[in-house]
C-alpha cells in the first residue's frame, strides 16, 4: 500500500500568529490547553492573553520525558484540543499529552530547527537527554501554524539545524527504497513523497545560505522554512528514514555531543550515511562544504570524540534504530565506525 500522512491544514507567513484563534475555531474550537515553553511564553504571552484569554497555559519543564508528558496530561482539564507552542521538545510534549488523553493536537513552532511539527510522531528522551522511545498519535496534527516573522527573529543556529535535518531526506528516502523499508504509516512512499525530497533539496541549496543572512522573511526565507518544516516533515514520515536518523540515537548518548540540536546530529548522520558507501568523495565534500557555510558540524573530532570505544558505542546504539536496515546493504558496527571516522580523515 502507498500511504501519505499530513496535517489537515498548514498555514505559513509573517504575522500568521494572528490567525491562531481562527484556526482553532476551524479545528472545532472548544476548551483549549496550550503547552508552551518559556521562550515562547515571553514572545507570545500578550498575544495569547488577548486572543485566547480562556485557554489553559501549561508550562513546559525543559525536557520531553515520559514524566513531563504525564504531568502535562494531568493538567489538561476539560480541553478538547491541545496546542503545542515553542521548540521541538515542547511540541513533542504537547503531542505526548494529547496521546495520553486521546485528543487532537495543533502545533505552532517558534523555531524551524527540525521537521517534527507536521508529523504524528513524538520523540521521548531520558532525563539525561538521550533518545528513549517514539510515540505516535492516531492522526497528524489538526493544523500547523508557522509565523515566519517569529522564525526570522530566532537565532540562526536553529534554522541551520532545520536545514540539516531536511537535507538528509533525499539520501534517507533512497536508503529506505533500497532496503525495502516502510514509512511511518506502514506503507510505501507515494509519487508525491518522491517528488518532495528532490524539490526540498533544491530549495535549500539555492536559498539556504541567503536565508541564514536574512533579517526579514523574504521569498527565499519563506521557501527555506517551508522546505525545512512542511516538505521535510512529509518526506520523512511518508517516505522513510535511514542511517542519518539512526545515528541520532548513538550521538545523543554521547556526553560530548548531547548539546547538539537534533538537526546538527542529523547533519553528521547524513555525512556518515554517505561515507558508508552511498556517496562519492566529491558528493560528501560538496555537502560538507554547504554544511560548513551555514554553521553545521561536519566531523566528530571538533567535539573531542576521538576514542575508538566511543565510536563503537555510537555505532552499536545506532544500529538498534528500527530504520537502521534501510540502506543499500546491511551495515555492521565496523562499517559505521569506519564511516564516522572517515569524516575526521581517519576512516
Amino acid at each position: 500500500m502507498r500511504i501519505l500522512g499530513a496535517p489537515q491544514r498548514y498555514i505559513q507567513g509573517a504575522g500568521a500568529i494572528g490567525r491562531l484563534a481562527e484556526e482553532i475555531a476551524i479545528a472545532g474550537g472548544g476548551p483549549v490547553a496550550i503547552v508552551i515553553d518559556p521562550v515562547a511564553q515571553d514572545l507570545l504571552g500578550d498575544v495569547l492573553a488577548r486572543d485566547l484569554a480562556q485557554a489553559r497555559l501549561l508550562a513546559f519543564g525543559g525536557e520531553c520525558t515520559a514524566a513531563e508528558i504525564s504531568a502535562r496530561a494531568a493538567e489538561l482539564g476539560d480541553a478538547r484540543l491541545v496546542v503545542g507552542i515553542g521548540g521541538g521538545k515542547a511540541i513533542d510534549t504537547a503531542k505526548g499529552a494529547a496521546i495520553e488523553r486521546d485528543l487532537p493536537v495543533a502545533i505552532v513552532p517558534t523555531i524551524a530547527s527540525n521537521d517534527s511539527p507536521t508529523s504524528h510522531i513524538a520523540v521521548i528522551y531520558t532525563e539525561d537527554h538521550a533518545v528513549s522511545e517514539v510515540r505516535r498519535m492516531r492522526v497528524n496534527p489538526a493544523f500547523v501554524l508557522v509565523d515566519t516573522a517569529i522564525i526570522a527573529g530566532a537565532p540562526r543556529r536553529f534554522l541551520a539545524a532545520g536545514i540539516g535535518d531536511a537535507m538528509s531526506k533525499p539520501y534517507e528516502l533512497a536508503g529506505a527504497l533500497a532496503g525495502g523499508g516502510l514509512n511511518f504509516f506502514g506503507g510505501s512512499p507515494t509519487e508525491l513523497t518522491r517528488a518532495i525530497v528532490g524539490h526540498a533539496r533544491d530549495i535549500l541549496l539555492e536559498d539556504g545560505e541567503a536565508a541564514m543572512q536574512a533579517t526579514t522573511p523574504d521569498e527565499g526565507f519563506e521557501r527555506v522554512v517551508e522546505a525545512s518544516i512542511l516538505l521535510s516533515g512529509l518526506a520523512f514520515e511518508s517516505g522513510g528514514l535511514s542511517i542519518a536518523h539512526s545515528l541520532v540515537r548513538g550521538l545523543s548518548a554521547m556526553p560530548q555531543l548531547a548539546g547538539l540540536l537534533h538537526g546538527e546530529m542529523v547533519a553528521l548522520g547524513t555525512l556518515t550515511q554517505l561515507a558508508a558507501g552511498q556517496g562519492s568523495t566529491d558528493e560528501i565534500a560538496e555537502l560538507a562544504g554547504f554544511f560548513e557555510r551555514i554553521g553545521l558540524p561536519t566531523n566528530f573530532g571538533a567535539f573531542g570524540v576521538t576514542d575508538p570505544a566511543d565510536f563503537r558505542r555510537m555505532a552499536e546504539i545506532s544500529l538498534t534504530a528500527p530504520y537502521a536496515s534501510n540502506y543499500e546493504r546491511p551495515l555492521s558496527a565496523d562499517d559505521l565506525v569506519m564511516a564516522m571516522r572517515a569524516l575526521d580523515g581517519k576512516g
